[in-house]
């Protein structure tokens, strides 16, 4: 083989491998940059969730606040919040169904409550589910989320104030028996 063939033949593979390293640092940059993005959308927490007294009471003010800690604004937000019995041997005894109505920007304490609960002087205790789903301003992109609680209930006319968060175990149990109910609300981490 001529010297000058030789060279032809390692200078075009030698391209080929820069246009495929080329490519390849695109693309990852391209993904970085949309994993970035997704790491930037709205995502929330909640805090403070509880069975609040009020004065005069009862009626209670069933509590909670959700807060944006992602980057970018949600809208659209939409919630249910149900209450089942702890032994699952039923249908929900409460359920709420809730909107948000402004856009919720990131950082901002958003509370939701409902001032008409009436509670008897017993209550046995029980699992509380909340599910949001929301648009995510910027990505234009919808998203859900599932909060599981449980509630130690009423004894002897006390009611327990907070909600508290429930093991793995019993989420997986939660889960299977309000499918149903909270399916909009379940992400595939969830199901």
């Amino acid at each position: 083989m001529e010297p000058k063939v030789v060279w032809t033949a390692v200078s075009a593979i030698a391209g080929a491998i820069s246009a495929v390293a080329a490519l390849f640092t695109v693309w990852n940059a391209r993904k970085s940059a949309e994993e970035e993005r997704k790491n930037k959308r709205a995502f929330f927490t909640i805090s403070e969730p509880g069975i609040k007294p009020l004065p005069d009471s009862p009626p209670f003010r069933v509590q909670i606040t959700l807060e944006n800690t992602g980057v970018y604004s949600a809208t659209d937000v939409k919630g249910k919040l149900l209450f089942v019995e702890s032994d699952l041997s039923d249908d929900p005894d409460y359920s709420f169904d809730f909107s948000i109505g402004n856009v919720v920007d990131s950082n901002t304490p958003t509370p939701w409550y409902n001032d008409g609960l009436h509670l008897p002087n017993e209550v046995s205790p029980h699992f509380v589910v909340l599910g949001i789903r929301y648009l995510d301003v910027r990505l234009k992109e919808e998203f859900s989320q599932c909060f599981f609680m449980k509630w130690s209930g009423v004894n002897n006319g006390t009611t327990h104030p907070d909600f508290v968060h429930v093991s793995i175990e019993e989420k997986e149990m939660v889960t299977e028996h309000l499918r149903d109910e909270i399916s909009l609300y379940l992400n595939e981490d969830d199901t």
